[in-house]
Parts: structure tokens; C-alpha cells; sequence
């Protein structure tokens, strides 16, 4: 057991809130795991405002050090990565997982390509500074196709996972428990 207790934020994307899908699961998942868990609130999830998010993990995820793990999903990914750039210079963190995660504009998406462009993503700080970074996709995720998922992966130099038939990792393709993600986070949990 570690003697410093990790803090594990959880970040969640477009259209949805941190009672949705697996977020409050997962935070159950770690209190038992002797973690702390977060869950992050992004305002306006149906209209995502760059700015407004940013401001918004600035308040609940700025004091990261090296026993944080901040998870996120879909637009969320996205939006803390852009975060960690900007804002782990002198920082390491644990880690960053990131479930349907993407970097450039999505043809299902043209909506969100204001907020993708407002993005600047440091490969060197992402690389240097977050001891595991791991990137979830699906072979069948109709909002992030696998291709933008990799793309994104490759990027941050991460892990890429592949998950079959798991849609966008929502509620609706059956993700309310994500018992995969739970076996992922249960070492990083331990390591001291």
C-alpha cells in the first residue's frame, strides 16, 4: 500500500455530466481501491465553451502531483490534455487515461471544431511529465473513429488499448460499470 493515497480525477466529456455512464462507478471503484476520487463538473456539456472548461479544471484539478490520475473521456480527453500542457511545466503526474480521445476535428462532429481549434497540445511536456498515459478506444465508436483514437494515442506517445464493440463508452452502449478500465487503474493505484 502506498503511503501517499492517489487522487483520481474523473473528467467527463460532451453531452454528459459525472453522474453519467461509468464516471460514478469508477469513483466508487477507487474509494474502495483506498484512492481519493473527484469527480470534475464541465459546464454546459451540451454547448462546450473552450474557455468555460478550462476555467473549470483549473478550479478542480490544479493541484496535480505526482500520485494524481486524471481519466476523461471523449471531448474531456481533449480538454485536459490541452490543460496538462499548459500547466504541468515543472509538474509529473501519475497518469492520464483517456477513453475515446481525439485530437482533430471528427466528420460526426463539425459542432465542436471551434473548440478543437482553440486546442495547443505540448507533445514534450505530456511525454515528460505523466509517468503513464493511456489511450481506450473502440473498434466501433460511431463519434471518435478508431483512426482519430490512434491518431491522438501516437501523439501523446500512450498505450493504446483496444476495446471490441464498445461504441463510445456511454451509458447507452453499456457502459454504466467499465470493469476494464477498474483492472487498468488497479496497478497504478498500488505503485508507490
Amino acid at each position: 500500500m502506498s503511503i501517499h493515497p492517489k487522487t483520481v480525477f474523473i473528467v467527463h466529456g460532451e453531452n454528459s455530466s459525472p453522474e453519467d455512464h461509468w464516471f460514478s462507478w469508477l469513483a466508487q471503484q477507487v474509494k474502495a481501491m483506498h484512492g481519493i476520487a473527484k469527480l470534475v463538473f464541465l459546464p454546459d456539456a451540451d454547448i462546450p465553451e473552450f474557455d468555460l472548461w478550462q476555467q473549470a479544471l483549473d478550479m478542480q484539478i490544479s493541484n496535480l502531483n505526482e500520485h494524481s490520475i486524471v481519466i476523461a473521456h471523449s471531448l474531456g480527453c481533449l480538454a485536459v490534455a490541452h490543460y496538462l500542457s499548459q500547466h504541468l511545466n515543472h509538474q509529473k503526474m501519475e497518469a492520464l487515461i483517456c477513453v475515446a480521445g481525439f485530437k482533430s476535428v471528427t466528420p460526426h462532429k463539425p459542432e465542436l471544431n471551434s473548440f478543437i481549434q482553440q486546442v495547443t497540445l505540448q507533445s514534450r511536456v505530456l511525454h515528460r511529465q505523466i509517468a503513464h498515459r493511456i489511450v481506450l478506444f473502440s473498434n466501433n465508436d460511431p463519434v471518435v473513429p478508431p483512426p482519430l483514437a490512434l491518431q491522438f494515442g501516437h501523439f501523446m506517445n500512450a498505450q493504446l488499448l483496444e476495446v471490441k464493440q464498445a461504441g463510445h463508452f456511454t451509458q447507452q452502449d453499456g457502459f454504466s460499470e467499465f470493469a476494464f478500465l477498474q483492472q487498468i487503474l488497479q496497478p497504478l493505484m498500488l505503485s508507490v
